[in-house]
């Protein structure tokens, strides 16, 4: 496990053929994205599971770990939130790396860390925090959003499928759910309005 600043995690995205918009965020190739969400599971063992099947993607013997990469931990009340700091920091000071969440917001994974890789995997699902999962391999990227929406994308559609195949059990869909209730409420309103 090896802790990264932002900028050690932006050129490590650079070297896996993952790009940054100017704003930060991951992308690939416009014409080659594809994408899908689910809502992420609330119960920790759905939590276990989901965490799981994203890191066991073409099989457990498959994993060659990757980048956990915090954008925002501070989501919800200070009691509850630094909870999960205090795993995180506990997680790699007992990897001898110190440096806080403020410092070094990313996470490096070797192939041979796939528990430690779940165990901070699911700090973000649980707590709701934005953040990004980029395996090393894979040719894949999660985007977890605050509202428990995540974003899978793929440089191709038969990954992106596989992918959508593993997930069904949280009914992927190609629109952002949120985005689209917000256009339904918008609806409503011009309705009510007209």
């Amino acid at each position: 496990m090896k802790a990264m600043t932002t900028e050690e995690a932006a050129s490590w995205c650079l070297s896996a053929g993952v790009k940054l918009t100017e704003e930060g965020w991951l992308y690939y190739s416009p014409s080659a994205e594809q994408r899908f969400f689910v809502t992420a599971p609330e119960e920790f063992r759905r939590i276990m599971r989901f965490a799981r099947i994203m890191l066991s993607f073409r099989g457990e013997a498959a994993f060659s770990g990757g980048l956990i990469w915090l954008r925002r931990w501070n989501i919800g009340t200070p009691q509850f939130t630094k909870v999960g700091w205090q795993i995180i920091e506990d997680i790699r000071r007992a990897h001898g790396d110190p440096r806080s969440l403020e410092l070094a917001p990313a996470q490096l994974f070797r192939d041979d860390e796939f528990s430690e890789m779940q165990a901070l995997l699911m700090q973000v699902i649980g707590f709701g925090w934005v953040a990004e999962f980029i395996p090393s391999t894979s040719g894949f990227f999660v985007h977890f959003k605050d509202n428990r929406q995540v974003c899978f994308t793929s440089q191709s559609g038969e990954s992106l499928d596989s992918l959508r195949t593993d997930f069904s059990e949280w009914n992927p869909t190609e629109d952002d759910p949120m985005v689209t209730r917000l256009m339904e409420l918008e609806r409503a309103d011009t309705r009510v309005d007209g």
